[in-house]
């Protein structure tokens, strides 16, 4: 298997900190692992050059660089197909493929990181990220929200990732209030029956996000 792909409901549903919070989880248990986001659009100017924002947040719990951890770096906040357009670059998704097999021989677990949701186009609409994530066989994560809404997303989602024949490891909920409201609980127990797959994780809603160096702990404003 080596590793698992990170996809989501949507975009900003908090893949990034699903796949950071796993890379973090992992290395603390003694897992050789790194993340890797293959497609970065919406890149950020950061001591005179672009960098890719999703990367800056792996490096909260990981010494990583960009070459290791994505292809390709996009400026323009859009979906990767015409980001690449604008700026004049051709994703090549075997390389991407190839990236992959090279930190699969070096870590015992790869996450990679998908860009907005599943069936977001890479090349036009001849390669999406349901396209990439069977190419690299790996079991998909499916980050949802917790609140109105989630259970259409996430029930849409996995029913086009079964029919696309992609392996699903689980469901993480993110964004839950302190304690858990009675609707986000529902819609816990909803997806599950409705759709097979379990919730494998439920993460607390924290803004802004931090990760405390000194106590190796994640730090957040509790949504109330």
């Amino acid at each position: 298997m080596k590793g698992f792909f990170i996809t989501g409901t949507d975009t900003d549903v908090g893949k990034t900190i699903v796949t950071t919070l796993l890379l973090h989880t992992l290395q603390q248990n003694g897992v050789s692992s790194i993340a890797y986001k293959p497609v970065q659009s919406g890149a950020e100017w950061k001591d005179e050059k672009w960098v890719a924002p999703d990367v800056e947040m792996y490096r909260r719990v990981a010494h990583v660089n960009e070459e290791e951890c994505c292809t390709y770096l996009l400026k323009t906040p859009c979906s990767p197909h015409l980001a690449a357009k604008l700026d004049g670059v051709t994703i090549d998704p075997k390389e991407i493929v190839s990236h992959v097999r090279l930190l699969q021989e070096t870590y015992e677990c790869v996450l990679v990181e998908g860009a907005g949701g599943i069936a977001v186009p890479l090349v036009d609409d001849a390669y999406m990220i349901a396209d990439l994530a069977a190419d690299l066989q790996l079991p998909v994560i499916i980050a949802a929200r917790t609140g109105v809404g989630t259970i259409n997303h996430t029930v849409l989602t996995i029913e086009y990732a079964k029919k696309r024949g992609l392996s699903l490891a689980g469901i993480v909920m993110n964004g839950f209030s302190e304690p858990p409201t009675d609707v986000e609980m529902d819609n816990v127990r909803m997806i599950e029956k409705m759709t097979g797959i379990p919730v494998i994780g439920m993460i607390p809603y924290m803004n802004p996000i931090r990760f405390d160096e000194v106590n190796g702990t994640w730090k957040g404003e509790w949504w109330r």
